[in-house]
């Protein structure tokens, strides 16, 4: 017999806490967690593609992660943000997945221009996308860390103690991840500026 949602219509909203959704999906409600999943997975899967090149190991990663989150449920203690944990999740699973193959970021859509080509100048469009293109490469180039610090800060909007929290680093440790990361991709990306 499946546990029955102690969150029947409100699992679903954004008004529920992360931190009352992972106590529901302890106490068995299944659909508490997959409002996690909905909730979380696709800012977890474009961090992931920023990071591996190969589209299957991003969704194995992510996967991963979600299997990862549902084992570890009880042992979460809410010292950091439910979403952070993730990240922290998803970045161990990141580098499990480097480790078996040297993975590099796909090229991304999101970092693209999302205007009509037609309705821009195609000058312009042509740079933009050589721009992506020449980014993508840099970014491929960077150490994991430094990648890692760069895309969740610069794409994702994460605060340097998150960060810290979901790569195993300190603050100032990832400051410096980051800061590197930002001048070489300044070095490499200079006929941009």
């Amino acid at each position: 017999m499946t546990p029955r949602s102690s969150l029947p219509s409100l699992s679903l909203s954004s008004k529920v806490s992360d931190r009352v959704l992972v106590d529901a999906a302890v106490a068995g409600d299944r659909t508490a967690f997959e409002t996690l999943v909905l909730r979380h997975g696709p800012v977890l899967h474009r961090y992931a593609r920023r990071m591996l090149r190969d589209e299957g190991a991003v969704h194995e990663v992510v996967q991963d992660t979600f299997v990862a989150a549902w084992r570890q449920l009880s042992s979460f203690r809410g010292d950091s943000a439910v979403r952070t944990w993730l990240f922290a999740i998803c970045s161990r699973k990141v580098i499990d997945s480097t480790r078996v193959k040297h993975a590099q970021p796909v090229d991304d859509k999101l970092l693209q221009p999302l205007a009509d080509p037609r309705a821009v100048d195609p000058f312009e469009f042509a740079s933009n996308a050589e721009f992506v293109e020449a980014l993508e490469a840099a970014l491929a180039e960077l150490p994991l860390r430094q990648r890692a610090s760069w895309v969740l800060r610069e794409i994702e909007g994460h605060t340097f103690p998150e960060i810290g929290a979901a790569l195993g680093l300190s603050p100032d440790a990832v400051r410096g991840q980051h800061r590197r990361a930002r001048a070489m991709l300044s070095q490499r990306l200079m006929r941009w500026r």
